[in-house]
């Protein structure tokens, strides 16, 4: 067999996890407990008909849109089924199932990689069930100007968690950080990933995929790009990056919306938000009138609601009027850029999205999101959670099994799991010895107070206050016997701490923190093969993956 063929897929209920919010939970698990924030059951092959349904019926410029596509993916290398499935959607009744992420380096972490897996597996999904074409889509969301979230990656060595980080000077403001050529500082990147990761027979295929993408010159948002295209080439994968002034064009009638009617998303997201509070549930996003930014010369700015209809770029003294600034809508729609909130409408006004699949924080604020939905007078694609997934080596596994403990035991602090491996492998049961000895302490004092009060009746608080003093001092003596049998267990610790770094790397889940290129460089490309496979497109359980 292979190393790169997974051996064992178990099941396990997020909840298990103690990582992810409670709606994402019960979205999972119970949907009927928050189908009202949803489009529909993301399970039901009648509400995935009715989806399929919707998309195809969204007016849409489909040929503008395989045309900007055509050209988009021939930049990122073009190969034969990704071009079939861009003709297809010129196709009326074609539909497609779209996920998306920021331009992370060297495609990010982990789940990246399991959200691109969970899209092609419902494509060949949906079509069989719905009996149209359904293209992948991926989203390349580069026009966030928060550098620091997208500039560090992380991989195992030696059973550490290592950080690379890309970090030329770009100034508090880089604008659209996917625009941005990278530097030379790439170089020390590559050379540093190059050797962290040990030889191996996959090596070489693993580093010519990353150097051939990040090369000096190359704009973060296509070297992130090519090299997802190299993990999934033949896949039919499209990408589309929403930073294209063709495209922003197309989405001038939702931009115009957004900049004539500003208060009316956010007072329904306000009205949602409280409904989803009251029912004792987080809110991932807080709306402000507008959904737009301004994408300048100099940065990337939020437009602001001001006073008389004006509006203000945050953090400037520029100020704009409303017809100024749909003028420039008009003569420059690539000016303009969508928040958090108007990026998913944005996608399925250009797409026929009939399922998009998210992360637990995206699941999350799709549900503030349905009567947005409306507003812009389009139909919330059925929302599809991403394989949630942990990897587990064969050197992982072996501690799993010795101690007797599962994926979901390994949570953000060890000292607790390990004081319980302590105690249930110490050659002395202390809490049974202990459970033992303190009711003849008690049956002792309690023969003795009333001997003590015989003498003097006064003395009987001096007997309990004896008696508090004997059990914290046995209480003490318990702890010491136990930090003594800690001070022996030296390997326990260094054995569980190797599995909480590899599980819960930094903390965090594996999926949030690790590089998938660390698994690829050890077990071959055929991984991501393999898990397509092997991972069930029900995600409402978390993979755990033996490999």
């Amino acid at each position: 067999m292979p190393p790169s063929v997974p051996t064992a897929v178990r099941h396990a209920s997020p909840a298990a996890l103690g990582a992810f919010p409670d709606l994402f939970v019960d979205y999972c698990i119970q949907f009927e407990a928050v189908a009202d924030f949803y489009p529909g059951d993301w399970r039901a092959l009648s509400a995935r008909r009715a989806a399929a349904d919707a998309a195809a019926r969204r007016p849409a410029d489909r040929d503008t849109l395989a045309d900007v596509l055509l050209d988009q993916n021939e930049r990122w290398g073009l190969d034969a089924p990704t071009r079939t499935h861009i003709e297809a959607l010129r196709d009326p009744e074609s539909i497609a199932v779209v996920t998306g992420q920021q331009v992370g380096l060297l495609t990010g972490p982990l789940y990246t990689i399991y959200k691109t897996i969970t899209t092609l597996q419902l494509a060949e999904e949906w079509a069989e069930q719905t009996e149209r074409t359904v293209v992948p889509v991926f989203w390349v969301e580069g026009e966030d100007h928060d550098f620091e979230e997208i500039a560090t990656t992380h991989v195992l060595h030696r059973n550490e968690v290592v950080p690379l980080d890309y970090a030329p000077d770009v100034g508090d403001n880089p604008g659209a950080v996917g625009r941005l050529p990278l530097t030379d500082a790439i170089d020390d990147v590559i050379a540093q990933l190059d050797g962290i990761l040990p030889p191996s027979d996959f090596k070489p295929s693993v580093m010519e995929r990353v150097q051939a993408a990040y090369q000096p010159g190359t704009r973060i948002e296509d070297a992130f790009t090519q090299l997802m295209r190299s993990l999934f080439a033949d896949d039919g994968l499209v990408f589309i990056n929403p930073d294209d002034a063709r495209l922003k064009a197309l989405s001038r009638p939702l931009f115009r919306r957004d900049l004539e009617d500003p208060k009316t998303p956010a007072a329904r997201i306000d009205a949602t938000s409280q409904a989803l509070r009251d029912r004792g549930y987080h809110t991932q996003v807080s709306a402000r009138p507008t959904n737009l930014f301004w994408l300048g010369d100099g940065g990337r700015w939020p437009i602001d609601l001001g006073t008389n209809g004006s509006f203000h770029f945050r953090h400037t003294d520029r100020t704009v009027s409303r017809t100024e600034l749909l003028d420039r809508l008009d003569t420059a729609p690539e000016r303009f850029s969508p928040n958090v909130v108007l990026r998913p409408l944005m996608q399925d006004y250009l797409l026929p999205t009939a399922a998009y699949v998210a992360g637990p924080g995206e699941v999350s604020y799709f549900a503030q999101y349905g009567d947005v939905y409306d507003w812009a007078g389009l139909d919330m694609p059925l929302i599809h959670p991403r394989a949630s997934v942990s990897l587990v080596e064969s050197k992982v596994q072996k501690v799993l099994d010795k101690y007797d403990r599962s994926v979901g035991d390994f949570q953000t602090d060890l000292d607790a799991l390990f004081q319980e491996v302590v105690v249930e492998t110490m050659e002395v049961d202390v809490d049974s010895v202990f459970a033992e000895t303190m009711p003849q302490l008690h049956q002792a004092l309690n023969a003795l107070k009333p001997e003590v009060e015989a003498v003097d009746r006064t003395l009987g608080s001096a007997t309990e206050a004896a008696r508090a003093s004997i059990i914290d001092e046995m209480e003490t003596l318990k702890q010491k016997v136990v930090r003594a049998e800690k001070r022996q267990q030296d390997e326990v610790r260094a054995q569980l701490q190797k599995a909480h770094v590899n599980l819960r790397p930094n903390g965090g889940l594996q999926e949030r923190t690790i590089n998938v290129l660390y698994y690829l460089n050890k077990y071959s490309l055929d991984l991501l093969d393999e898990l397509r496979h092997a991972l069930p497109t029900n995600t409402s359980a978390h993979q755990i993956v033996e490999l």
